[in-house]
C-alpha cells in the first residue's frame, strides 16, 4: 500500500555553481496559495533534450482547497528525509533518481546548471526535483548557517498521479482535517449532546 502525503510543501534539493559562475535570471516569485489559484505552483527542475537541468515554474494539478481561500495538491509519496548540509557544502554534477519534492526549512542552497546559471533557494522554497536524466545539477550550501532540506520521495512510476481522496486510507472524514480543509465534509461539528 502506497504511503500518502498532502503536498503543501515539500522539498530537498542539491545545486550550485561556484561565486565565479554569472548569476542567471530568476523566476518570478512562486505563491502557491494565491487565492483564486486554479493549480498549485512550484519551481520545477526537470532534464531537458540537450542533457543539461533546467528551472521553470510548473503548475501542478488543484485537488482540493476552498476556491478563493486555499490550494491543495495531493500526490502519493514514498519516503520522507529531512537532512542537514554546513555552510560550503558542494556536490559536484548529479540528478535524482526518482521525482521529489524538495522544502527548504533553513538556510541557503544555491543550484547549478550546465549553461552557467544559478539560482539561490531559500526557507520555504518548495522544488519539484525531476532531473531524472541528463548531467543533473550542483549544490553548494551557502551563508554561515547550515542548509535544512525536507525531502519528499515520489513514486518511480505515475509519479504526478493525484490523489483524490483528501484523507489517508482508512481516516473516516470526520476524523480528516484536509477534508474539512476542502470543504467535502459539510454541517456543524459533532455535539456532545444525545
Amino acid at each position: 500500500m502506497k504511503r500518502f502525503i498532502p503536498i503543501l510543501a515539500a522539498a530537498f534539493l542539491s545545486g550550485a555553481c561556484s561565486a565565479a559562475d554569472r548569476p542567471a535570471p530568476t523566476p518570478s516569485p512562486v505563491s502557491p496559495l494565491s487565492p483564486g489559484a486554479e493549480a498549485f505552483r512550484v519551481l520545477h527542475m526537470y532534464g531537458g533534450d540537450d542533457g543539461e537541468s533546467h528551472l521553470e515554474i510548473k503548475d501542478l494539478p488543484r485537488t482540493g482547497g476552498v476556491p478563493g481561500k486555499s490550494v491543495q495538491t495531493r500526490l502519493y509519496a514514498t519516503d520522507v528525509e529531512i537532512g542537514d548540509a554546513l555552510p560550503g557544502d558542494f556536490i559536484d554534477y548529479h540528478g535524482v533518481s526518482t521525482p521529489r519534492f524538495l522544502i527548504v526549512l533553513s538556510g541557503q542552497l544555491e543550484v547549478g546548471f550546465g549553461d552557467g546559471s544559478k539560482h539561490v533557494l531559500s526557507k520555504g522554497d518548495i522544488v519539484l526535483a525531476d532531473d531524472v536524466t541528463g548531467r543533473g545539477h550542483t549544490s553548494r550550501t551557502i551563508g554561515t548557517e547550515p542548509v535544512r532540506i525536507l525531502t519528499v520521495r515520489l513514486p518511480k512510476e505515475n509519479s504526478f498521479q493525484p490523489k483524490l481522496n483528501p484523507c489517508p486510507e482508512g481516516v473516516p472524514a470526520e476524523q480528516c482535517v484536509s477534508a474539512r480543509l476542502t470543504g467535502r465534509q459539510t454541517g456543524a461539528p459533532p455535539s456532545d449532546k444525545k
